[in-house]
This record gives C-alpha cells, sequence and structure tokens, in this order.
C-alpha cells in the first residue's frame, strides 16, 4: 500500500467555528473552514487566484477587484451572490472576499503554494462587527 502524504492542522477555533489547514504531498495546500450561521469569514486577498468549495450549507459571497497594491479598480462594483452547498466561487488574483453564513456551512478552500494573504481593512471590520 503507498504512503499518502497529508497533513492537516487545527489553525484556530472561535464563535465562529473551526479552521483547519493541510496540504498534500506539499504542493496542493488547502483550508477547511466551518462558518456558523450569522458569522463571516475572509475579509482578505491573496496574491495566487483561489477555488471556495460550499461543500455544505449557504453562504453570502462577496468581492472586491483590486489593484496589486490593494486599490480599488476604477469602474469596478463590489460583486455580491448567493452560494450555496455543491457549487464554487473562483476567486481571482487580488480580489478582496468576504463569504457570510446564511446558515451553518462548511468551506473547503484550494490555492497555489506560497499565495500570500492581505487583510482588506473593509471587509475585515465587518467581521470584528459580527463578533459576539
Amino acid at each position: 500500500m503507498k504512503k499518502i502524504d497529508l497533513k492537516i492542522i487545527l489553525e484556530s477555533f472561535d464563535h465562529r467555528g473551526a479552521v483547519y489547514r493541510g496540504d498534500y504531498y506539499k504542493k496542493e495546500h488547502f483550508l477547511l473552514a466551518e462558518i456558523k450561521k450569522g458569522k463571516r469569514r475572509g475579509g482578505h486577498y491573496h496574491n495566487k487566484r483561489v477555488h471556495h468549495h460550499v461543500l455544505s450549507g449557504k453562504i453570502i459571497y462577496k468581492e472586491i477587484p483590486l489593484t496589486k497594491k490593494g486599490n480599488h479598480k476604477k469602474n469596478y462594483k463590489e460583486i455580491k451572490r448567493i452560494i450555496k452547498n455543491g457549487e464554487i466561487i473562483k476567486t481571482p488574483a487580488y480580489a478582496a472576499h468576504l463569504l457570510i453564513a446564511i446558515e451553518d456551512s462548511i468551506i473547503f478552500e484550494t490555492s497555489d503554494e506560497n499565495k500570500t494573504t492581505i487583510n482588506y481593512q473593509k471587509y475585515r471590520d465587518q467581521i470584528e462587527i459580527g463578533k459576539n
């Protein structure tokens, strides 16, 4: 039987739920995040494209395209969509994103290795407001 090189660690647990990070053969990086109803995750952008797979539940997905310096792209507005169980969101590089759970949800995020995460304050503030 072939050995599988898979690592998964609990990164955090708070009022929104648990977040696990992992890698598969040190190449495929992923995140598994629980978002409890009414709670928010994200509030940042990456220098690489990421895919958010909604494994269960339903979320509101918000996205704002940014420049590489983190400024709003001219003539672009915020995208807002409802995403449900079984759907995939392809978030481009330099797109700030926020996920708001309409019901208890599980999100599986995949990305290229060596991605950088940069906070987007407008969305981070919404996460802070949602604390309780």
